[in-house]
């Protein structure tokens, strides 16, 4: 596998554009919400859309541009909203060639109540997205639900972050056949591609630090980018919380780090704060959920479908949205260490962290499982019609005793281990993948 010449290639390319192509091209397609974090690249995505299939984009930001929320605070019909969008600017609206494009809708929660009103006109697409959506939704006076669309974006997946670096689809696709075939990787592209998964796990999805990632390979400047995104995020905890929440969701946020770092990585309350109970802090983590800043993974009771059903809705770890502000917040030099292979206990919730967000990525439900001290399994997905336990590892050791354990009591077909080992299936029963290979453990039926 060799690497691309970097002259021509789109460092931003994400997977959602063919959605949003897909959308397009879709007779009578109704107004599309984008949801998902702050600087995620929803903006970037939208904007570049529009360049490529209209030949307008009439597009307000209601973070930089206050006075446009008077737009949305009159009548909302047709023709008014028409009036008042033709007047505030001069970007032409025509139909079929214009793309309305209204970003940061946070800032002016009336918009979303506007969409019902573009939805029954139909003569215009209409794109709305910003951050903190789903916690602003009881500002919205109507929601419009069955007049709307919506996708759900989160940080740059390893396979944005391999098309980044400039890997083609083609080069993607011929390692995707050694894990179709459960062939052993030639040893220079298996030992580059560990690389930079481990660069994806400390420079993160978020596409500024991307960016500067590719531009520079200066890890002091992606830290300086992470740290300050990690600030915007605790800054939209004060704006966006209400006072009772603000206090008790800053604090859910910032423990995040140590209770990963546990051996035992359940999400304790007593960690966030000496005392602390499901009581006091419960609903806040559902308010990080819906602010898009986390991943919960819930226990598993016992190994049956559906696994929604057997879940314990009172254990669960708690990840963060993206491994490189996970890793901006340590004052120790993690990222040093991970990037050299200096990889120790402590460093196996950061990975644990990664291949979360890489199965959320590829859809698929996930869950934990632990019977005791010795008996438990980070991952348990659900994928191609059979319960599939995961184990990850953060080196080369591939002992797995608690999914051996698991694999012979459950009678489950196979198990998976992700380490930085190359494949190696001798085993049919206990199948081990490099940990990049994990993008390609998806559930065809549901993408």
């Amino acid at each position: 596998m060799v690497k691309l010449d970097m002259k021509g290639v789109d460092f931003m390319r994400r997977s959602m554009y063919d959605k949003l192509v897909q959308w397009k091209s879709q007779p009578g397609h109704k107004p599309l919400i984008i949801y998902g974090a702050r600087q995620v690249g929803k903006t970037y995505l939208v904007e570049e859309f529009a360049k490529k299939n209209y030949k307008y984009c009439y597009s307000i930001n209601f973070e930089f541009s206050e006075d446009a929320r008077h737009i949305f605070s009159g009548n909302l019909d047709i023709k008014t909203l028409l009036m008042q969008l033709t007047t505030y600017q001069p970007t032409p609206i025509e139909e079929g060639k214009t793309l309305l494009f209204f970003d940061e809708v946070q800032r002016c929660p009336q918009v979303l109540t506007a969409l019902k009103v573009f939805a029954l006109d139909g003569r215009f697409d209409v794109i709305a997205s910003g951050s903190m959506l789903g916690i602003i939704m009881h500002e919205v006076s109507s929601y419009p639900v069955g007049y709307v669309e919506s996708l759900y974006m989160r940080p740059m997946s390893f396979k944005e972050f391999l098309w980044a670096n400039g890997y083609s689809d083609e080069l993607i696709q011929s390692l995707h056949e050694y894990f179709d075939k459960n062939e052993v990787v030639p040893l220079a592209t298996h030992e580059k591609l560990i690389e930079l998964f481990l660069h994806y796990i400390v420079v993160g999805g978020m596409p500024a630090a991307v960016k500067k990632y590719i531009e520079t390979s200066n890890m002091q400047q992606v830290i300086y980018i992470q740290k300050n995104i990690f600030l915007d995020y605790k800054n939209d905890i004060a704006k966006y919380a209400t006072k009772t929440m603000r206090e008790k969701a800053r604090e859910c946020f910032e423990s995040i780090p140590e209770q990963l770092a546990k051996d035992n990585k359940k999400f304790q309350y007593k960690v966030v704060k000496q005392g602390g109970t499901s009581r006091y802090y419960g609903s806040t983590l559902n308010w990080l959920l819906d602010a898009g800043l986390g991943i919960k993974v819930n226990r598993l009771k016992t190994f049956d479908i559906p696994l929604k059903a057997y879940r314990d809705l009172n254990a669960f770890k708690f990840y963060f949205n993206d491994t490189g502000l996970l890793l901006s917040f340590y004052e120790q030099n993690v990222s040093f260490d991970i990037i050299n292979g200096n990889l120790g206990v402590f460093k196996g919730g950061i990975f644990e962290n990664a291949i979360a967000q890489c199965l959320i990525d590829n859809q698929l439900p996930i869950y934990y499982y632990q019977k005791n001290e010795t008996v438990e399994i980070d991952f348990v997905t659900y994928m191609k019609g059979k319960i599939v336990p995961i184990e990850v590892k953060s080196g080369k050791n591939i002992k797995a005793s608690s999914l051996k354990t698991i694999l012979e009591k459950e009678r489950l077909d196979y198990g998976i281990i992700l380490s930085t080992n190359n494949v190696n299936c001798s085993n049919p029963k206990m199948k081990c993948y490099p940990l990049y290979m994990t993008m390609f453990l998806i559930d065809e039926a549901k993408c």
